[in-house]
């Protein structure tokens, strides 16, 4: 009788060792969740930034443009 014991014990560690980590993998998927959903707003945020930011830039371009051709034709230059 005294293996049969031991072995009920054995089997209520390791389901109680078990159920302990369900909930440390639920826990960590969670955070693993919550960190994802944070870096997917960070990357759309900068992506907008980014998005900005040559906009800006094509802008200013062409109005660099604009008043090269300006000087150009003012100036009669080649």
């Amino acid at each position: 009788m005294e293996l049969i014991d031991q072995l009920e014990q054995r089997i209520d560690s390791l389901l109680e060792t078990v159920a302990i980590l369900k909930e440390d993998n639920r826990r960590l998927k969670e955070e693993v969740d919550l960190g994802l959903s944070v870096l997917e707003d960070e990357n759309r945020e900068l992506k907008e930034q980014l998005e900005l930011e040559r906009s800006t830039q094509d802008s200013v371009r062409q109005r660099i443009d604009a008043l090269l051709l300006k000087l150009k034709d003012q100036t009669g230059g080649s």
